[in-house]
């Protein structure tokens, strides 16, 4: 099993939910938050894990993905004990290192970062006019007990028209140089200068 880091294309999921003139039936109880979403080896999505390490099996499994692969997901769902009703689920980017590709990043707006578990959770609103951006993260320096990282974002001549909401994850353990109970210092490039968040790695 692999995950399947989302550095270009954002994968939508949308799952199949039972008709209602009631919203109430519609949106009985729904948890929102991130999650990683597991395909089996027939490529559906069978699985739901939390950032908190709750893991669901799917009432309503969605065939149509790679086989065998982790998605990374801000979800929709009702849980219920070990199961889960998946209702809808808006793909995110799982960041990769990209230290020895990466430029100068671009600016953007930041809505939030947040750590949630042993990934560091952002909201963010680029600028685009429908072209493709990328995204990525790059390992800095270490100084003492804190490694500094860039969020990489390059706008790849998207004009700078409207603003697109985007969700993405750096999975602490892709810093693999960095020991547990250590620092993180993220960086990103905002158009009001340089923002860093602060984080430990679990």
């Amino acid at each position: 099993m692999k995950y399947r880091y989302l550095l270009i294309l954002m994968v939508c999921l949308v799952s199949s939910c039972k008709d209602s003139d009631d919203a109430s039936d519609f949106y009985p109880n729904v948890v929102t938050e991130f999650a990683m979403l597991r395909t089996d080896d027939a490529g559906t999505m069978v699985e739901l894990t939390t950032d908190d390490e709750r893991v669901y099996t799917l009432k309503n499994p969605q065939p149509g993905y790679d086989k065998k692969v982790w998605y990374r997901a801000v979800c929709g769902f009702v849980p219920d004990g070990r199961t889960a009703t998946l209702h809808h689920a808006t793909g995110a980017y799982l960041l990769r290192d990209s230290t020895e590709l990466a430029n100068e990043p671009d600016a953007i707006k930041v809505t939030s970062v947040w750590q949630s578990g042993r990934f560091i959770n952002m909201q963010l609103s680029p600028l685009t006019q429908g072209g493709t951006q990328y995204w990525g993260f790059r390992v800095d320096e270490v100084k003492g007990r804190t490694t500094h990282v860039t969020l990489h974002h390059r706008q790849n001549n998207d004009p700078l028209s409207y603003t697109q909401t985007v969700y993405a994850s750096l999975h602490v353990d892709s810093l693999k140089t960095v020991p547990v109970g250590d620092s993180i210092a993220l960086h990103i490039k905002t158009f009001q200068g340089d923002r860093v968040w602060a984080f430990k790695k679990p």
